[in-house]
């Protein structure tokens, strides 16, 4: 994935912090949501992460494809796209460190997680998913993993 391009992507998603997430279900369809992912660079490559409800719906969503589209959109017309492999991350070591960093990230990009509900990361009506971009696009460049 070329530096200039993750860079690109991450700067415009976290300004925009927002994006419609969206799964396909068992027939096919998509479904759209919005949800508040966190972007960093790994030694492995970039690598997003956010909290979300472990619903039903969703679960059995990415059991059948765990493949997921993340667009972000701002009245600027600036975009940023990643198509993604999902996965919950459920342990314990996953959910505080993604706890803690949306509770030291300054906002609007971090925020107190107790707004979900729970009182700590270890809250069973959320989980983590981390997702793996196989695509960015942004600033009208694109790239895609082999």
């Amino acid at each position: 994935m070329p530096d200039g391009l993750a860079e690109a992507f991450v700067r415009v998603a976290h300004r925009i912090v927002w994006c419609t997430l969206v799964t396909v279900d068992r027939r096919g369809r998509p479904r759209s949501r919005v949800v508040h992912p966190i972007w960093e660079r790994t030694p492995d490559g970039l690598r997003g992460r956010l909290f979300t409800r472990p619903t039903p719906l969703k679960l059995a969503h990415l059991a059948a494809s765990p493949y997921v589209s993340c667009s972000y959109w701002d009245p600027r017309h600036e975009v940023a796209i990643a198509e993604c492999r999902a996965e919950f991350a459920d342990d314990e070591e996953s959910r505080k460190d993604l706890w803690d960093l949306f509770a030291s990230t300054p906002e609007p990009l971090g925020f107190d997680p107790k707004i979900l509900g729970g009182e700590d990361h270890l809250d069973p009506k959320i989980t983590v998913l981390r997702l793996t971009p196989w695509r960015l696009s942004a600033a009208g460049e694109a790239w895609r993993a082999a």
